[in-house]
């Protein structure tokens, strides 16, 4: 492997503008980094081969043409076709039409640009595509980061990568401080000063395309599930829950409104409230711990120690192989890779 990290992207929306704009951003800066470095790794390490879409008013284009304000160096990548193993995503097939490749030529690219990851970041509900782009990733020999909440990363399919010299890392994604996040951060909190957890509920509202997607109810229910037994694991005793989007608001545009409500008991049983909200912006909001998650992969790799993957994606995702609370996670990441 070269010494820079070597990025194939799938999905270019929000997150990946966001990234491209971040990674000429940190050329010269670590402010907003939550870890500058990662197992001796910057942001300069980074490079990105490869960008691909199926949306057809995207599909050909320079990224220049779609990253507005930004001087990228990335500025000439043209947009290639991804592959469509799902019904075309409401997000495509209200404004326009969709352009995908076949499963073996979306191989076969990857075998020629040789990229480090492939980074899954398509919108919610395209699970077989999901599904479809972990098998080109190992048959092509990289390794997989899937921000979707597809389940990519089984017992199967780690043994499977870790046969080939690469990782895969999922599922779905947990942002920096987003809902799930804080979700469990206050649970945390809370248990380890004694106040247990009776009720508790998690409702929120987006305005992006995966807001928009998650809307089907079968989606929707899927996400809710995951939402909810990540949020779980961080209470001593089970408590009734609900954690879910409920609603899709267009004028938010790519922020996001948690609104939380929680019931526990202290001494004597008297009762301790909290009804809050929290507004973050999606794609900022997840971009530091995909950088941080990747270059994690990287070092553990050229190590050739696999087992980090568990510490790596129980940090980074929501539904990780092995579940840890948010707060043992976090600490075994850092005393791994960033100390």
């Amino acid at each position: 492997m070269s010494d820079k990290i070597s990025l194939a992207i799938v999905g270019m929306g929000n997150v990946s503008t966001t990234l491209v704009k971040g990674f000429e951003f940190y050329k010269n800066s670590i402010q907003g980094l939550w870890h500058p470095k990662i197992g001796g790794l910057t942001l300069n390490d980074f490079t990105i081969s490869a960008i691909y879409d199926v949306d057809a008013s995207k599909v050909g284009k320079n990224i220049s043409n779609l990253v507005k304000e930004s001087k990228s160096e990335y500025g000439n990548l043209v947009i290639q076709p991804g592959i469509l193993e799902d019904a075309i995503p409401p997000h495509i097939s209200q404004k326009g039409q969709a352009r995908s490749s076949s499963y073996d030529e979306f191989v076969n690219s990857l075998k020629k640009i040789k990229p480090d990851f492939l980074v899954n970041l398509i919108s919610s509900g395209m699970e077989k595509s999901s599904e479809k782009y972990a098998k080109a990733a190992l048959d092509a020999g990289c390794s997989f980061f899937n921000a979707t909440a597809a389940k990519t990363a089984t017992d199967q399919t780690r043994k499977a990568f870790e046969s080939k010299g690469i990782m895969i890392l999922g599922d779905d994604l947990m942002s920096q401080f987003g809902g799930t996040a804080f979700h469990r951060g206050m649970i945390d909190f809370m248990a380890s000063r004694g106040i247990l957890l009776h009720k508790a509920y998690q409702l929120d509202v987006g305005g992006n395309q995966d807001t928009q997607n998650t809307m089907a109810e079968e989606i929707r229910e899927r996400k809710r599930q995951i939402k909810t037994e990540s949020i779980a694991i961080e209470s001593p005793v089970p408590f009734m829950s609900t954690a879910g989007t409920t609603e899709y608001a267009e004028q938010l545009g790519d922020s996001r409104v948690s609104y939380y409500w929680m019931e526990a008991r202290g001494f004597l049983g008297s009762p301790v409230e909290l009804d809050l909200s929290l507004r973050t912006n999606d794609s900022t909001n997840g971009c530091n711990v995909i950088v941080d998650a990747i270059r994690a992969a990287k070092k553990a790799i050229s190590n050739k120690d696999f087992t980090k993957s568990e510490i790596i994606s129980a940090y980074a995702f929501k539904n990780p192989p092995k579940k840890m609370h948010i707060r043992e996670c976090i600490k075994a990441f850092e005393d791994t890779f960033a100390n």
